[in-house]
């Protein structure tokens, strides 16, 4: 059985709590897909041919940043 003190208690709380609100406001960020290349590593070419096969989907001919965690995860 682990003991916590309640200071370290709320610590982990709030970590958690900002770890969760800032994959939920990832969700929302988009990138063009000159950007959204760069942070995948990969030229523009790429990036249309990994989204003509179905491996990068886009919204709106944007990509958003849990779609880039999710290919980069694979």
């Amino acid at each position: 059985m682990i003991t916590l003190e309640q200071h370290e208690l709320k610590s982990m709380l709030a970590e958690a709590a900002q770890i969760g609100a800032d994959r939920a406001i990832e969700a929302l960020v988009t990138y063009n897909l000159g950007d959204a290349a760069e942070r995948l590593g990969i030229s523009r070419t790429t990036l249309h041919r990994r989204m003509a096969e179905g491996k990068i989907k886009a919204v709106d001919g944007r990509i958003t940043a849990a779609e880039i965690r999710r290919y980069l995860a694979e």
